[in-house]
């Protein structure tokens, strides 16, 4: 531009900006600010007008015109309550209605065909953190959701974090209490465990419907799918089928014989077979449609749940899918995300630099002032604080050293690796941390067993068969290999893998007491000062040989001796243990001077317990 520094920092101080030093890097926000300051017109990557424009579709002001669609439900709830038993057996009536006669694969959402011929699409996201990032995304493509409690077992924490849920994404809320065919099952306690967390039923005067239900049995579940429709109607659900497809992404695999697979739901527009979509940063020519039972689709309109192939990458769950007009397009949005993540990342970068930068200038300004006060004769106050400064490092260094955990992890399908990967986040991290180095969709490959040994990590899979290859091929690498199904399993084997990191828990288990009754001087010969014994005789317990053994006065307030036993003898014979009530003679290694008539000689082990990560 021409403009000398200091004419700069003059003008970047009049726009507000403190740091106007030499080695500030600018970010291309903040040079495009002071270039305008200076008559510039700054250009920073700026994207075509239809990369710019490839956004949803404004939504209508009224939708009473449009055809209504069926309501998307996902059923929630703890781990422990029924919920995947109430999914298989929604699942199986599913299967019964039509002509196939199973399933055969696994897909994140299910259709339900009703007797009256209306039907629901549940969700089955894995997990309350995949739920969670969806929303968070703005993804709100659950209409309803089911919260279900055991009716034995009541109200759970993971039953309050679903309420959650199911609260800040403002969606209507159905209780199912399940497994209300056991002898203990207490509906009546579980409606009243809810009140707490402002879940007020229809029968306490509320708005929130409660079926009383059975995953086992099949009993009430036809009731429960009546209740939704019922909700949905009042809802007034509607949908557009027209215009460009928009769809949201629930899960995403590889499949194999197919390639990269994603589970989504349309929102508005019907999908296709080859069509361009676009999602996040990887787009599709759609291959083949099929439903939740691998059947082959022609098209599907909103709130139908569809495996598509085809795509580039895995897309990722919870991101918007649009459709774009051409593959040019679709490459250009693709590449125009790429780089404005890689931008993100970059200032971020740019940032972190500029903090370093500030901490050493501000370490170099503090050895400056240190320089200049030890010159006006503070040399010796400046060296007592370099050096407090100095220990204070030294211990914060042994207090901070973490220890990590390496870990490379495997899932069946993209939701599942976003569930785990958010809960190992949320794994204390103060003294152990783990560090995922690499993750992944689809089965284990010899590469992945390579990366955990190159790194030293575990590797773990997540509801993925492991061939006998492939674990031969990881114990010949000498790579843990832990395949899991449940995800508070798999967080139970990693907080065990982390407590193995950790040094044990050491407490002192008393096994015996003695009485110091008389002390001797006995000459040893090699040696000038003569050796200690002591006289005791044993009041608890048992004093044994191997031991370990303190000294204690004053009621155990004082520890004048902490060791061991040197010798220990019954008269003239030496002896491993001495029973309650035996007088015996005992020495202490090092010979420990400071005995006395009346201290207590405490026998006791050091048990070594396994630390627990909560």
């Amino acid at each position: 531009m021409g403009v000398q520094y200091a004419q700069l920092a003059k003008s970047m101080k009049k726009l507000g900006f403190e740091n106007t030093n030499t080695d500030f890097v600018l970010t291309s926000e903040i040079a495009s600010l002071v270039a305008m300051e200076y008559g510039f017109n700054p250009i920073v990557n700026a994207m075509s007008s239809e990369e710019a424009n490839f956004q949803p579709r404004p939504e209508p002001e009224d939708w009473s015109s449009y055809p209504t669609r069926r309501p998307v439900v996902t059923i929630m709830g703890h781990v422990d309550h029924g919920k995947t038993t109430l999914l298989d057996t929604l699942r199986k009536s599913a299967v019964a209605a039509g002509e196939a006669g199973g399933i055969t694969q696994h897909i994140g959402a299910f259709s339900v065909k009703l007797p009256s011929g209306k039907q629901i699409t549940f969700l089955d996201t894995p997990g309350h953190a995949a739920f969670s990032a969806m929303r968070a995304r703005g993804a709100k493509v659950t209409d309803i959701v089911v919260l279900v409690v055991a009716a034995d077992d009541g109200v759970m924490p993971q039953t309050v974090e679903a309420i959650k849920h199911a609260q800040a994404a403002g969606v209507d809320l159905i209780v199912a209490i399940n497994k209300c065919d056991k002898p203990d099952a207490k509906p009546a306690k579980v409606k009243e465990g809810l009140l707490r967390y402002d879940v007020v039923l229809e029968e306490y005067g509320g708005e929130i419907p409660s079926v009383e239900v059975s995953g086992l049995t099949g009993m009430g579940l036809l009731e429960l799918e009546e209740t939704i429709i019922t909700m949905s109607e009042l809802a007034d659900l509607r949908g557009d089928p027209t215009g460009p497809v928009e769809a949201t992404i629930i899960e995403s695999r590889v499949a194999r014989g197919r390639g990269n697979c994603a589970t989504a739901i349309v929102k508005r527009g019907t999908l296709k077979n080859g069509q361009i979509l676009v999602s996040g940063t990887t787009w599709a020519k759609v291959r083949a449609l099929c439903d939740e039972n691998g059947r082959p689709l022609k098209e599907a309109g909103p709130s139908v749940p569809v495996e598509l192939s085809g795509w580039k990458d895995l897309p990722v769950a919870g991101d918007a899918v649009l459709e774009a007009a051409d593959e040019d397009l679709a490459k250009r949005v693709v590449d125009a995300r790429m780089a404005s993540s890689a931008r993100s990342q970059l200032i971020g970068s740019i940032d972190a630099l500029n903090e370093r930068r500030a901490e050493w200038r501000a370490a170099k300004e503090s050895e400056k002032n240190a320089a200049a006060a030890a010159k006006k004769g503070r040399a010796a106050a400046a060296r007592r604080e370099s050096e407090a400064e100095k220990e204070a490092g030294v211990e914060d260094e042994v207090e901070g050293e973490v220890k990590m955990l390496y870990l490379v992890l495997k899932a069946d399908v993209h939701g599942s690796l976003e569930a785990i990967t958010d809960a190992i986040s949320g794994l204390p991290s103060h003294e152990v941390q783990v560090k995922i180095v690499d993750s992944g969709v689809g089965a284990v490959t010899t590469s992945d067993i390579e990366m955990a040994e190159a790194t030293g990590a575990i590797l773990i899979t997540f509801n993925l068969p492991v061939d006998k290859k492939t674990l031969a091929f990881a114990k010949q690498h000498s790579v843990p290999l832990h395949p899991q199904t449940v995800i508070y399993k798999l967080l139970d084997d990693l907080k065990d893998a982390m407590a193995d990191l950790l040094p044990p828990v050491e407490h002192h288990e008393v096994v015996g007491e003695a009485e110091i009754l008389q002390l001797f001087d006995i000459k040893v010969k090699g040696s000038k000062e003569p050796e200690k014994a002591a006289g005791c005789r044993v009041l608890t317990g048992k004093i044994a040989r191997a031991s370990c053994v303190k000294v204690v006065r004053g009621g155990g307030e004082e520890v004048v001796y902490d060791g061991t036993l040197k010798s220990f003898r019954h008269h003239k014979k030496d002896i491993t243990e001495a029973p309650k009530g035996l007088e015996c003679g005992m020495s202490f290694e090092n010979n420990p001077a400071a005995l006395a008539v009346g201290d207590r000689v405490v026998c006791y082990n050091v048990v070594k317990s396994r630390r627990k990560i909560q």
